[in-house]
């Protein structure tokens, strides 16, 4: 399938402004750093997905948060 998840990791929302920010009740998590670092190469080397998140070589260029479903959880987990 071409994640180490065993399932692609799914777009499911982007925001530029703060009312556009989906709702909350998913768990999230956070990857924050200062420019040019390579957050964007990390979550793709995470996920084992090449191009899930956009890699730029001009530093600066985020103008939007960016929400992904990485992995599901089985029925049985959601009985823990």
């Amino acid at each position: 399938l071409g994640s180490a998840y065993g399932v692609r990791p799914r777009f499911l929302a982007a925001a530029s402004t703060e009312e556009s920010i989906p709702p909350e009740g998913r768990p999230e998590v956070a990857v924050i750093g200062r420019s040019n670092v390579g957050k964007s190469s990390l979550l793709n080397v995470l996920t084992g997905t090449a191009g899930l998140s956009r890699v730029s070589d001009k530093p600066g260029r985020t103008t939007q948060l960016t929400w992904f479903e990485v992995g599901r959880r089985s029925s049985a987990d959601s009985f823990r």
